[in-house]
């Protein structure tokens, strides 16, 4: 037995689509050649049993020599038992091709897109991934399996060749010039046929863009009364889609009726002329019962060949969407170990200098600052950050939180260190962001709220508690254990958000970026997680950027931040009411006080 999936290996950087094409053969070629060898003896066996049969007729019963039929007979049934025997072998060594390619190419789509992550939506349709992951990979599993089908077929036209010009060059030239002549028809397909699978897989895409992201606003759109709206704009895409698909079943309808043209000419031409050779005394009986049984024969090579022409046209654009991921930058380009030690080791250096400063002054001891912004964020403290304007806000937590790609006018420095010098993984372990919206993944609701597993039970609940999220846990039959669905499709907007809130507390950041995470809940639930939070975070560094009075109320300091981004002022709430009056206004507004 195969483990699947295998150990993940990645592609060459900078590979082509033909060459991701050889590189998913060669990482299988041990069942690639074995799925090769049973293909060439299936087939094989299939090209002989025409010429022994021909050789029993003449040998046997032409000849009156029933020795030499049953003879040529023991040779018949003995081809016949091993194809049986081998089609299983082969369907078996298919069935490992193609599961293997498919693990493969998911493991490649799923790595490479969490790699990137935002950014392939930047650079690639936004249907793009969900695509490869569907109908692409599904193109690219089949080539492994071809490739038995493309060798095994070209072995056994040779060797019917062979055959069929010692016994008749007339014959043998007609089925060696025929087939290729007409399989050429097939080729011509080929621009035709490609061109349009594209169109067909770019229609698809759209068509998923819209439905992914009509589900993810599917409450909105209700509230809104938009469903009519996104029906017809779905409709229009799935048939956008659909006529897609009949121009790729045009060329694909005129390469199947070719087929059969080409097996009807063959068994047709091969048997009239054969039968005329018969009659002249230039070709024996067995003989034109052997060349009747190459032409229907002949048949199953030009098919396969046809099949290996098509899955090569899907394969090669499905390649060529792979490899545009794959060459997809990330925002944050991952550091060398070497560079990540090194790093570490200037931040230690930095750390001890800013401490000894610290000892000297206290109000120099910091441990994160924004130089675009001015923001400063001291050790174990829970900052308030008010922002009038939605845009500014998004923005400084992007930069904080290093969600959005480096900017050098715009540096972020934690312990004198610019995280833009620390490795990704450093700061999503140090620095984590909480949207007003949390995505929710589906599983349990311990899975949820712990991903990684990493806190008991206990420690989980107080969390809950701390967002005034019990009631949620309470309410749902199973606790904990309850399976969730994707995006957490059972629970209000509040109650996702107290989720979303509780899960960023139990990953126990050194500084945790909360991003107006009381915006879907009231006003009295909004007071009991303030203070929950508060409470949760004590003695950790912790940022809650929110306009709402209750949240900068619980801060030991809070910033006001004007639309140009920047800090006009500092200090603590009441404070700031009493002396501000643009903080006063974004307060007042904020509680909707004209």
């Amino acid at each position: 037995m195969r483990a699947i999936p295998e150990p993940f290996v990645a592609p060459p950087r900078g590979v082509t689509p033909w060459g991701f094409l050889r590189w998913l053969v060669g990482k299988q070629w041990t069942t690639v050649v074995q799925g090769t060898v049973c293909d060439i003896i299936w087939l094989l066996g299939l090209a002989l049993t025409p010429w022994a049969i021909g050789r029993a007729v003449d040998e046997g019963l032409v000849a009156g020599d029933y020795a030499a039929f049953l003879m040529w007979l023991g040779v018949v049934v003995p081809l016949q038992l091993q194809h049986s025997l081998i089609q299983g072998l082969r369907d078996r060594a298919g069935s490992v091709n193609f599961e293997r390619s498919w693990s493969r190419v998911d493991q490649l789509i799923a790595r490479a897109s969490s790699r990137v992550t935002v950014a392939a939506e930047r650079e690639l349709h936004p249907g793009a991934v969900v695509t490869m992951a569907s109908s692409d990979v599904w193109a690219l599993s089949f080539v492994a399996i071809n490739v038995g089908s493309l060798v095994s077929a070209l072995i056994s036209f040779a060797t019917v060749a062979v055959i069929l010009l010692r016994d008749s060059l007339l014959l043998g030239g007609l089925v060696i010039v025929g087939v290729p002549a007409f399989s050429a028809l097939l080729f011509l397909l080929v621009r035709s046929l490609r061109a349009r699978q594209i169109e067909a897989r770019d229609a698809t895409s759209e068509m998923n863009t819209v439905a992914t992201d009509s589900a993810r606003g599917l409450r909105v759109l209700r509230g809104i009364g938009g469903e009519d709206w996104f029906l017809a704009r779905f409709r229009e895409r799935s048939a956008a889609a659909r006529d897609a698909g009949k121009r790729v079943a045009r060329p694909m309808s005129i390469a199947e009726a070719l087929k059969v043209l080409i097996a009807g000419t063959l068994v047709v031409g091969l048997t009239w002329i054969g039968a005329v050779l018969v009659t002249r005394g230039e070709l024996s009986v067995g003989e034109l019962v052997s060349f009747y049984g190459y032409a229907g024969f002949m048949v199953l090579p030009v098919t396969l060949l046809n099949q290996s022409v098509t899955v090569a046209v899907r394969a090669l654009i499905a390649a060529r969407q792979i490899a545009g991921l794959l060459e997809v930058a990330p925002l944050w380009p991952r550091e060398a170990a070497a560079e990540a030690g090194r790093v570490a080791a200037a931040e230690a250096a930095v750390q001890t200098a800013a401490q000894d400063d610290a000892d000297e002054d206290p109000t120099l001891h910091w441990d994160l600052l924004d130089e675009r912004s001015g923001l400063r964020v001291r050790e174990g403290e829970l900052l308030g950050v008010a922002v009038r304007d939605a845009g500014q806000a998004r923005a400084l937590v992007d930069r904080i939180g290093r969600m959005a790609p480096d900017d050098p006018d715009a540096v972020v420095r934690l312990h004198g260190q610019s995280i833009a010098e620390l490795p990704i993984g450093e700061i999503r372990e140090r620095i984590v962001v909480s949207d007003p919206v949390p995505f929710l993944f589906s599983g349990t609701l311990r899975e949820l709220l712990d991903p990684r597993g990493r806190r008991d039970d206990e420690t989980i609940l107080r969390a809950v508690a701390a967002v005034d999220a019990t009631d949620i846990v309470d309410a749902v039959d199973g606790g904990l254990d309850v399976i969730v669905g994707e995006r957490g499709v059972e629970f209000s907007g509040g109650q996702r958000q107290r989720l979303g809130a509780a899960r960023s507390l139990l990953s126990e950041p050194q500084l945790l970026v909360l991003h107006e995470p009381t915006s879907s809940v009231d006003a009295s639930t909004e007071e009991r997680m303030a203070a929950g939070m508060r409470a949760y975070r004590r003695g950790r560094a912790t940022v809650m950027v929110s306009t709402s009075p209750l949240v900068l109320g619980v801060s030991d300091r809070v910033a006001l931040i004007d639309d140009a981004g920047e800090v006009v002022a500092e200090g603590a709430h009441e404070e700031l009411l009493q002396l501000e009056a643009d903080y006063r206004g974004v307060v007042l507004r904020a509680e909707g006080v004209s």
